[in-house]
């Protein structure tokens, strides 16, 4: 993905991206990267998770060979704690899509 190839998209990843997030974002939709090629992962321990509205989790779960599986959903105060503390540090470490995009499209 980066000029030096140190980082390669799948087809899929590359339509995600191309199209996918730059469609969305023309009706408001952020994206940021935390790209974590070069560096360490700021929330090692987090589940792959959407967040709704600061109020609810979807916590999702994949098989060994990374097919989705589902999601849970969370509303327990104490585990939504732990999961705004993931997004904000992962936002805190993270770029716009748009600049990320600008230095690594393929």
């Amino acid at each position: 993905m980066t000029t030096s190839s140190s980082r390669s998209l799948t087809d899929y990843l590359r339509f995600e991206l191309s199209w996918g997030y730059r469609r969305n974002m023309t009706v408001g939709e952020e994206f940021f990267i935390l790209d974590i090629t070069e560096r360490d992962n700021p929330i090692p321990d987090a589940p792959d998770f959407w967040m709704f509205d600061d109020r609810a989790v979807g916590v999702m779960a994949y098989d060994g060979t990374g097919k989705y599986l589902g999601s849970e959903f969370l509303s327990d105060e104490d585990r939504l704690a732990d999961f705004r503390y993931y997004r904000n540090t992962a936002l805190a470490h993270a770029v716009p899509f748009t600049d990320w995009w600008a230095q690594h499209a393929e």
